[in-house]
């Protein structure tokens, strides 16, 4: 059995008791074109105050930039959003 799906008034209702009474939905929505290197600004603060080897906790520090940004992306592909090629005319 199917959900019944709610009058687009009641949407609207809901929006405004999330968002406020000053929320207009976005217009045209630029694509996005994933990082190349995720983790380069936990790298721009120098090494991690954490564990013995600075190096072993970037490594995994980085590792999970990495999955973040993984599922990031694909969060943005299953909504369209994909930016495909390199070009920078943005």
């Amino acid at each position: 059995m199917s959900k019944r799906r709610r009058p687009a008034a009641a949407r609207r209702q809901a929006e405004i008791r999330f968002w406020g009474a000053g929320y207009q939905p976005p217009g045209e929505v630029k694509p996005i074109r994933p990082t190349a290197d995720p983790s380069v600004l936990v790298r721009s603060l120098g090494p991690p105050p954490v564990g013995v080897d600075p190096a072993v906790s970037l490594g995994h520090l980085g590792a999970v930039y990495e999955e973040a940004v993984r599922a990031a992306t694909a969060l943005v592909a299953a909504n369209g959003l994909l930016a495909f090629g390199d070009d920078d005319s943005e």
